[in-house]
């Protein structure tokens, strides 16, 4: 993966996307957006040392060891604060916690996936452009906007019809927000703008909802 041109800082907030190549529709099988996803949980920590793929070639106790570190916070080198994986692409809301964290988490991710989707295509060569857009996210303001754009993702887009079926979009953190659950993302950050009530960050998420999506038809139309 080429290098960066600008530097991505610690504990900055980035909002953090990427798109197949020829926009292939890489998400649009319950079994890779899963496998994506356990890569992600895997990655973010510094002590995932030994490939995701190779692993299984390990015993239980030193997986079970191993998988008990990287969820130690402390071994973070980013922490997720929103995501959504659409058929083609997706986005992250990241904040960096260890220097150089986004690109080395970015890197691993995609070769991980990359290798694994070619295994079971019998394909060769890059899944993903090869430079991810980062844009920094710098204020509480944004931090909303950017959170809700992420969520909005299958809705504005039209891969679901009704937004009161975006909870149930099994790929995207939207539902973490709902239940206020910690599984891969940290929820507070967003939350506390809210003052942690989850109702207020759902009536926020849906009030613009049907904008969104006209803005969204709007870019594919000058596109056409």
């Amino acid at each position: 993966m080429p290098g960066r041109l600008e530097a991505l800082v610690n504990d900055c907030v980035y909002h953090i996307f990427n798109r197949s190549l020829d926009s292939r529709a890489i998400f649009n099988n319950h079994s890779y957006p899963k496998k994506f996803l356990n890569i992600v949980h895997y990655y973010r920590s510094t002590e995932a040392n030994v490939s995701f793929s190779l692993l299984k070639n390990f015993d239980m106790e030193f997986q079970k060891k191993l998988l008990k570190k990287i969820a130690q916070i402390k071994y973070f080198r980013v922490e997720i604060l929103a995501y959504c994986l659409m058929p083609t692409h997706f986005h992250f809301l990241i904040k960096q916690k260890k220097h150089n964290g986004i690109s080395k988490f970015m890197a691993d991710i995609v070769n991980s996936f990359t290798r694994y989707f070619n295994l079971r295509n019998e394909r060769k060569g890059p899944l993903f452009l090869p430079r991810f857009k980062s844009v920094l996210v710098a204020t509480d303001n944004q931090l909303m906007h950017v959170s809700r754009y992420i969520h909005l993702n299958p809705y504005s887009s039209g891969l679901i019809k009704n937004i009161n079926s975006l909870n149930d979009y099994q790929w995207s953190s939207f539902g973490e927000y709902l239940l206020h659950e910690q599984k891969l993302c940290n929820t507070k950050l967003v939350l506390s703008l809210f003052r942690g009530k989850e109702n207020s960050y759902k009536k926020f998420i849906e009030d613009n909802a049907d904008y969104q999506r006209s803005l969204e038809k709007l870019k594919y139309l000058k596109t056409l």
